[in-house]
């Protein structure tokens, strides 16, 4: 079914891998297709309450295919770039989708991550990075801009002026700094990794409310274009809903036997 991933599911977890280790994962408009199919169908199976994003070999994703690159560098012809990209250059929702997927996407970053492989994690709900694991945003050494929306999102998890030396400099960062700098939650050891970031969605998956992270990640993020009141409005709304559903009973429910939770995800 995929020629550039690898999708499997399993203890309630979707793993998606990009899957061309001979060039670091680099990305393809063929890539992004799969990519996004097999994410919408996790998102869509109820038997899936969280999703791991990950490279398979020894990178994340080595950002645009640089043969791609290399073509509209040629040519000169802005177009070109949906070759790269999968769609239009205007298109402003590329890569933004993943914040309206309805489940915690967790992107586990096993090695270089690099240009538009350092912007995907960003739209991710965690970032879990390997020991081994790199970040640079290239694109100034590369005669680009901040692409898909990346100087309005990094600001946001490490900060204006991180923001700033990462974007301007295009310095590589190594996984024990950008711990340091918030850009990502947790360094896990190389060996075992893989297991360890899918150990941590397993976690989600089970010990807490499906119908509560869908919610709030819906609140965190539109929170981000509300005033104060208008997302007071909304969490009113949305707690008084709450109290009426079954994670709500079974929340109660579980602590109070003194058992492990059994969330139904309604």
């Amino acid at each position: 079914m995929y020629e550039q991933i690898l999708y499997d599911v399993s203890d309630a977890v979707a793993t998606v891998t990009l899957n061309r280790p001979d060039k670091l994962n680099a990305w393809t408009r063929r890539m992004e297709e799969e990519t996004a199919a097999a994410i919408r169908s996790a998102a869509a199976d109820e038997e899936v309450r969280a999703i791991v994003l990950t490279g398979a070999g020894r990178g994340f994703c080595a950002g645009a295919d640089m043969s791609l690159l290399s073509s509209i560098s040629r040519s000169g012809e802005a177009s070109e770039h949906g070759k790269v990209s999968g769609g239009a250059l205007e298109d402003a929702q590329r890569h933004s989708w993943l914040l309206s997927v309805p489940k915690p996407v967790i992107a586990a970053i096993n090695g270089p991550a690099v240009g538009l492989g350092f912007v995907i994690p960003l739209y991710c709900d965690f970032r879990l990075a390997a020991e081994s694991a790199s970040f640079n945003v290239i694109f100034s050494r590369r005669g680009l801009i901040a692409e898909y929306g990346m100087a309005w999102m990094l600001p946001r998890l490490v900060g204006l002026a991180r923001a700033i030396d990462l974007m301007f400099t295009s310095r590589k960062v190594d996984a024990r700094e950008a711990r340091e700098i918030g850009l990502v939650r947790e360094v896990l050891p190389d060996e075992g990794f893989l297991e360890a970031a899918q150990g941590f969605a397993r976690n989600l998956a089970k010990s807490v409310s499906p119908r509560s992270l869908r919610v709030m990640k819906k609140q965190i993020y539109e929170a981000l274009s509300q005033t104060l009141d208008g997302a007071m409005d909304r969490s009113i709304a949305e707690m008084l809903e709450s109290l009426s559903c079954e994670d709500f009973k079974e929340g109660v429910a579980h602590f109070l036997e003194k058992r492990e939770p059994r969330f139904p995800g309604r």
